[in-house]
């Protein structure tokens, strides 16, 4: 009988991970870790970890991680146990143990080290037969069918990584990775409001919220003001934090765009117009109402330059994973490690 193999795309997100198999399966997971704080917690929750959204709900309960905070897994013994719960837990949810081989190519940020790919392999290593990692950026360019001369602009939770695609494996100079993105963004909305509003008392999961309901940037304001309610010194207020919002959104723009500079003017020259209209906005980030068009407006001195916003900015990464799992020989990839299962 023909071995049954079972193929994983996996993007390892700051804020949320996904997964996709061969045999349909997409799963969601936020990227949280929660452990028990005490005897009596592991007791009531009945488990050494709990992950995603579970771990939110009995938070109380629970001492939390997230593993990929700030793009980067830590150097040291925790934080690697961290990742290797997570990873096994969401190739889990393909159910590898059904099919005779199991091979994953997963997606990590753009500039992960070292330490960083040999963690992930060996948190892998116990599911799968055959794991490849490779640039989150480059796995969105896969999925597009977009590898001719491209720069991927992933905004993320924790980074934004941006890549710079010519057909093949992106080496190390053709990515950057800057930690200014969706949490960035968020403690920027929290600072905007508390100045504008003294007293204001609000928590991160607010700001993000209103990020992700309200986001926008100057090329494309709301037609109504964002009207949100939240306390000041205690006391409800329904207040108007339009100008905050922008301010926090249009905050990541310069990095973003000094980086994107670099990438296609030390690119060969030959190819600078081609990278110039082929700029794609990927990621939770993508999502700001207009940052497309504020790209191309503060690129515009580089020449006619096109930036394409991605529809399904949260499945296109473990898709390009999938899809690149199926179409590349193991033998031709250049971080293939094998593993006993």
């Amino acid at each position: 009988m023909a071995e049954e193999v079972l193929y994983i795309g996996v993007d390892l997100g700051t804020f949320r991970s996904v997964m996709v198999s061969s045999v349909g399966q997409e799963e969601e997971v936020l990227t949280v870790i929660g452990t028990p704080k005490d005897v009596i917690a592991r007791n009531f929750l009945a488990r050494d970890v709990l992950f995603g959204e579970e771990a939110l709900k009995n938070r109380l309960a629970l001492n939390l991680f997230r593993p990929l905070e700030h793009g980067v897994i830590k150097d040291n013994a925790e934080d690697k146990k961290h990742i290797a719960h997570f990873i096994t837990h969401i190739i889990g949810l393909a159910d590898p143990e059904n099919h005779d081989r199991v091979v994953a190519v997963i997606g990590a940020p753009a500039e992960a080290s070292y330490v960083d790919k040999t963690a992930i392999f060996d948190a892998a290593a116990g599911s799968v037969n055959a794991c490849m990692i490779i640039s989150e950026p480059f796995a969105v360019a896969y999925a597009l069918d977009m590898l001719d001369h491209t720069i991927v602009i992933d905004i993320g939770a924790g980074t934004a990584d941006i890549c710079r695609v010519y057909g093949t494996i992106p080496e190390p100079g053709d990515q950057m990775h800057i930690p200014f993105a969706g949490d960035y963004i968020d403690h920027q909305i929290i600072r905007e409001v508390q100045l504008k509003y003294s007293g204001a008392q609000i928590t991160k999961d607010m700001a993000r919220r209103w990020k992700e309901q309200h986001s926008f940037v100057s090329t494309d304001p709301p037609k109504d003001p964002v009207l949100v309610d939240f306390s000041v010194e205690g006391k409800a207020m329904t207040l108007d934090i339009t100008d905050c919002i922008q301010t926090a959104c249009e905050s990541i723009t310069d990095n973003i765009v000094e980086n994107i500079k670099s990438l296609i003017s030390s690119s060969n020259p030959e190819y600078h117009e081609a990278f110039r209209q082929n700029i794609v906005l990927a990621g939770g980030g993508s999502g700001i109402n207009g940052f497309g068009s504020l790209l191309e407006r503060r690129l515009s001195d580089m020449g006619e330059v096109a930036v394409h916003t991605v529809d399904d900015p949260v499945h296109l990464g473990a898709m390009g994973g999938l899809r690149l799992s199926m179409e590349v020989p193991e033998d031709m990839w250049k971080n293939l490690t094998l593993a006993s299962r």
